[in-house]
């Protein structure tokens, strides 16, 4: 028997992120894995969040809410990290208690050509994880 998989899925409230989201939904339920949806807010932006950091019930105009919608669709299990701090620090830390992360990727941003395939946090994400990143376009 093998371990159950876990899956970071790191969410920004685009829409690319929740076409990652459902991606992930569908590969965590083949697999039975468990899926985190990771937020992060940036400091300056806690004072503007609309709810307790310890709140999970997430509505689908939140940051967090389609991702949600996604798994619970597809009944995978999954749990919610909202984290305040830098994403890609973040990200990169949290990851080495995943089998995976999962992003979305944003298109012409940044200035050097990973960054506008992959946007600045994916592009940091994708060259210092030490587990696989899935890039979900």
């Amino acid at each position: 028997m093998t371990d159950s998989k876990l899956f970071l899925l790191c969410v920004d409230g685009s829409e690319n992120s929740f076409r990652a989201a459902r991606f992930v939904g569908g590969l965590a339920a083949d697999l039975d894995a468990t899926v985190t949806i990771l937020y992060v807010l940036h400091e300056e932006e806690v004072a503007e969040y609309p709810r307790d950091l310890e709140d999970d019930e997430y509505d689908s105009d939140s940051k967090i809410g389609p991702a949600v919608e996604a798994l619970e669709g597809l009944d995978v299990d999954y749990a919610i990290s909202v984290q305040i701090g830098n994403p890609k620090g973040i990200i990169i830390e949290m990851s080495a208690k995943y089998d995976a992360v999962v992003m979305g990727y944003k298109g012409m941003t940044g200035r050097k050509i990973t960054e506008v395939l992959f946007g600045g946090v994916a592009e940091y994400v994708l060259r210092h994880s030490d587990k696989p990143v899935l890039m979900v376009p």
